[in-house]
C-alpha cells in the first residue's frame, strides 16, 4: 500500500545523485542576479523592502511561477488575489506535495529551475530547504508569524487541522467520537473511513497517547481495534465526498476547513458536537511557503512570499482555510483544542511512520465506491 513517504523515499534516491562533498545541497549554482536581488531588497530597511521589490519585480516582467499543492478552488483565487494587489502574472503549477517537491528538486538538477516560488506540505518544504534550494526572507511579515510556524529557510503559510469528521444524518447528537480513542469503540464498526495516506495523523495521535499515559501495548490495541473498524479511501477531498453523499458515516480524520466548506454548500458533515466544542486534541499541520534561490524572478518572488504572510491570509480566510496569522473575522478554529504537531519528529522520520501505518491498515478494505 503506497503512503505519502513513498514518493519522498523516492525523492532522496533523487537528491542523493544530486548531491555532492558533505554539504548534502543539492548542486546548483544560484544564479548572481537572484543573489544580488535578494541581497539588494534584504539591505534595505525593512520598511522600504516591500517598495524595493515592487521596483524590482517590474523589471523581471512582471510574471510569477508558482509551484503549489493547494487545490484548484484555493490556488486560482490566491493567484488572482496576488494578480489584483500588484498587476503580476501568476502562472501556476498544480499537483500533490510530493510531485511538486520532485519537480522542483528535478528542474535544480537540470539547471533549469521553473519555480520562482513554493507553496506546498510542511515534510516537502523542509525536504527543499535541506537540499539547499530556498533563499532566505526577512520581512517585516514574519513579525506576524508565531514562533512555531518559522522555520529554516520557509514559514507557515496555512494549517491544516486534523479532527474526526460525521455525517449528521447518520451520526445522531451524542453518539459522535469525543476523544481519539473512541474510534475504537465497536459501535463504528463497519462505520469508519480511513485516509490510506494520513501517517502523520498516525504519529502525531501515537506520540500524544505515549506522552500522556498509555503504554505501547495499549496504543497497539487501540489502533488495532480502529482499524478493525474501518475501510480505507484515498484522498481528502474524495472522502468528504462520500461523507457529504451518505456512503460513509463517519472519517477517523479530515482537515477541518474541508469538512467546513461541504457543510457551508448545504453538506450534512460536521466536526463539531452539538455543543460546538470539541475536546478532541486537534493537530494543526504547517503547511509552508517558500522562495527558490534560483528563481527566474527573484523580486516576484520576495513579494510573493510576502503579501502570503499579510493579505494573501486574508484570503485565504476568505477561502475558508486557517491561516498561519491572526486575522480578524477568522472562526476556523473555533471550538477546537490546538495542541503541537510533531515537524521536527516527521521530517527526521526517514519513512518509518509510514511504513508503520501502512502494517496498521494492510487487510484493510477499500471503501469500494
Amino acid at each position: 500500500m503506497r503512503t505519502r513517504n513513498t514518493a519522498l523515499a523516492v525523492t532522496g534516491v533523487l537528491v542523493a545523485a544530486v548531491t555532492t562533498g558533505c554539504g548534502g545541497a543539492v548542486t546548483t549554482a544560484a544564479p548572481a542576479k537572484a543573489d544580488g536581488t535578494y541581497a539588494q531588497i534584504a539591505a534595505l530597511p525593512k520598511d522600504q523592502q516591500v517598495a524595493k521589490a515592487q521596483e524590482l519585480a517590474a523589471k523581471e516582467g512582471k510574471t510569477l511561477s508558482l509551484y503549489t499543492s493547494m487545490t484548484a478552488d484555493i490556488a486560482t483565487p490566491v493567484a488572482q488575489a496576488f494578480e489584483k494587489k500588484y498587476g503580476i502574472h501568476v502562472s501556476v503549477f498544480r499537483g500533490n506535495s510530493e510531485t511538486v517537491l520532485q519537480r522542483a528538486m528535478q528542474e535544480s538538477q537540470a539547471g533549469k529551475p521553473g519555480a520562482d516560488a513554493v507553496e506546498t506540505n510542511f515534510l516537502e518544504m523542509t525536504a527543499l530547504s535541506g537540499n539547499g534550494l530556498l533563499a532566505d526572507f526577512d520581512g517585516s511579515a514574519l513579525d506576524k508569524v508565531e514562533p512555531a510556524g518559522k522555520f529554516d529557510h520557509w514559514t507557515a503559510s496555512r494549517l491544516n487541522v486534523f479532527q474526526p469528521a460525521w455525517n449528521t444524518d447518520l451520526i445522531k447528537p451524542g453518539d459522535e467520537p469525543h476523544s481519539w480513542e473512541d474510534l475504537a469503540q465497536p459501535k463504528y464498526k463497519g462505520k469508519l473511513t480511513l485516509e490510506v495516506s494520513d501517517s502523520d495523523w498516525f504519529e502525531n495521535v501515537t506520540k500524544y497517547w505515549l506522552g500522556h499515559g498509555k503504554s505501547q501495548a495499549q496504543v497497539d490495541a487501540l489502533w488495532k481495534a480502529i482499524a478493525a473498524n474501518a475501510k480505507v479511501a484515498k484522498g481528502h477531498t474524495t472522502m468528504m465526498q462520500f461523507l457529504s453523499a451518505g456512503q460513509s458515516p463517519i472519517e477517523a480524520m479530515n482537515y477541518t476547513y474541508i469538512t467546513d466548506r461541504a457543510a457551508e454548500k448545504g453538506a450534512p458533515v460536521t466536526h463539531l458536537p452539538k455543543s460546538g466544542v470539541s475536546k478532541i486534541p486537534a493537530f494543526a499541520r504547517p503547511n509552508g511557503v517558500g522562495m527558490l534561490k534560483n528563481a527566474k524572478h527573484p523580486a516576484t518572488a520576495w513579494l510573493f512570499y510576502d503579501w502570503l504572510l499579510t493579505d494573501g491570509q486574508k484570503e485565504l480566510v476568505k477561502l475558508g482555510l486557517t491561516p498561519s496569522t491572526k486575522v480578524p473575522g477568522d472562526n476556523s478554529l473555533r471550538g477546537l483544542t490546538l495542541v503541537p504537531f510533531d515537524v521536527k519528529g516527521l521530517s527526521n522520520d526517514g519513512g518509518n511512520w509510514d511504513k508503520k501505518y501502512d502494517a496498521l491498515l494492510r487487510g484493510v478494505t477499500g471503501s469500494g465506491k
